[in-house]
């Protein structure tokens, strides 16, 4: 659902017809979210789920540690 909207987001400047893709609207996130640039601000990528990036590091562990037995 998150994405949806982000994606939602990046598509109003082609609505508004200011743009040609969303990657050229100066002040978009997209180039943050989906080429990794931090122009022209940089974006927290772990905000929407915090609790959720802690299950998964907790995962990663559990499955390293069974990979181990």
């Amino acid at each position: 659902m998150v994405w949806q909207k982000i994606n939602y987001i990046h598509a109003n400047p082609l609505k508004a017809r200011l743009v040609i893709s969303s990657r050229d609207y100066r002040w978009s996130s997209y180039r943050a979210f989906y080429l990794k640039e931090d122009e022209p601000l940089e974006v927290d990528r772990d905000w929407w789920w915090p609790d959720d990036a802690q299950k998964l590091k907790q995962a990663v562990k559990n499955l390293a540690e069974k990979e181990k037995n």
